[in-house]
Formats: C-alpha cells, sequence, structure tokens
C-alpha cells in the first residue's frame, strides 16, 4: 500500500508497518488535519492551543498511555473532537471518536499527534514556570509530596469552590482562566508567607530572641 493511502489501523494490524514511525514524524507538519471528510485547523503555537483548550481537555491529555498508538490517539481525541463534532468537552465521548483516529491517514497523523505532544510539553513547562514553588523544610518534613497523587483532585476542588461551579461545569472552564486561577493563588500564598515572616520578624525584634 502507498504511504499517501495508509491509515492508522492499517499500521496497527500490520506489523510490517511499524518501523514507518521514525520517519513519519518528519513529515512537515500540515496547516489541517483530515478527519472523515473535512479538514481541522492544527494549532501552530503553545499560545494557539492554550487558548483552544478546557480544563477538562488538559487533564485528558495528562493521562498516560501504554503505547504511541494511544498516545496519537489520546492526542488527537482530545483536541478535536470538540472541534469535529461541534460539541462541548466529554470525556467519554471523545473516547469514543478515536474510531474516527484510526481511518485518518498516518502520512498527515503522526507529524500533527508530534506536534501537539511539542505544544502540549510546551505548555506543561510553562505551568512549571508560573506555578511551581519550591516546598519548605518543614512540608518537605512532614511528607508533602504524598499529596501529589491528590494534585488532580485538589485542583478541581479549588476550581470549584473559586469558581462557585459544580466539578462538571469546571471541566468545561478556558484551560486559561483557570491557569489564571492558579497564578493568583500561588500569589496569594507567596503574599501570606512573607506577611507571616514579616510579622514574626517584628515580634523577634520588639521582644527580643529567646535565649539558648
Amino acid at each position: 500500500m502507498k504511504i499517501e493511502r495508509l491509515r492508522l489501523i492499517d499500521m496497527m494490524r500490520h506489523e510490517e508497518y511499524f518501523g514507518l514511525a521514525e520517519g513519519l514524524v518528519q513529515f512537515v507538519v500540515p496547516d489541517r488535519l483530515r478527519i472523515g471528510r473535512r479538514k481541522y485547523p492544527v494549532p501552530q503555537s503553545r499560545d494557539e492551543f492554550m487558548s483552544a483548550i478546557c480544563y477538562g481537555q488538559r487533564l485528558f491529555f495528562g493521562r498516560e498511555e501504554k503505547n504511541d498508538y494511544g498516545v496519537i490517539i489520546r492526542m488527537i481525541d482530545g483536541y478535536y473532537y470538540p472541534l469535529v463534532s461541534g460539541k462541548k468537552w466529554d470525556e467519554d465521548r471523545a473516547l469514543l471518536f478515536g474510531k474516527n483516529v484510526l481511518n485518518c491517514r498516518v502520512q498527515e497523523l503522526y507529524p500533527v499527534a508530534n506536534h501537539l505532544v511539542t505544544l502540549l510539553s510546551a505548555m506543561i513547562d510553562r505551568e512549571k514556570t508560573l506555578l511551581y514553588r519550591e516546598p519548605s523544610k518543614i512540608e518537605l518534613a512532614a511528607g508533602v509530596e504524598k499529596l501529589n497523587v491528590f494534585a488532580e483532585l485538589s485542583a478541581l476542588n479549588f476550581l470549584r469552590d473559586t469558581m462557585k461551579i459544580t466539578t462538571e461545569e469546571v471541566l468545561l472552564q478556558p484551560y486559561n482562566e483557570c491557569l489564571v486561577r492558579f497564578m493568583m493563588e500561588k500569589e496569594r500564598q507567596e503574599y501570606l508567607e512573607r506577611y507571616t515572616k514579616l510579622l514574626n520578624e517584628e515580634a523577634q525584634a520588639k521582644h527580643g530572641r529567646p535565649k539558648t
């Protein structure tokens, strides 16, 4: 079969095509990806990618996959389901949408999926730059890293309480708006830490340091 006609489902079914993957990601990223009978725009930058997704899509992208096929389907499902369907984000329906991805031509699909992974990585790097806070020695001693497993739930609960909406509604909020909320909370926490430190220093200056 000519590579121009090769679909993802063909590669998954026939082992003789497995070795093509490394070369396919080297193809030029097209401006548009054909899904079904129509072509849909490919985001050209990290900012365009971030502006197009909701918080539910961000969480969807973060799920682990066992192999490259899973990653490709998840990235295309996650980004294109709302665009193709014209419906609001729905994780279960996005997974079912994967059957459409199976029929995409790999000559387009591989470079687009690889491009989306690159944009996602850039977005995650930006998140780390904007939101990461070095844990204090007291937090480390108390085992703060054990809370990492609950990070997604904590983030959802924070957005739900801050926005005063349901968890289901949180998942539909624009990603960029949620990011701003997290940034504001980080600034608030850092302000409280600085304020508390200054109060303690002022109290020590007034009353003198305790004798050791």
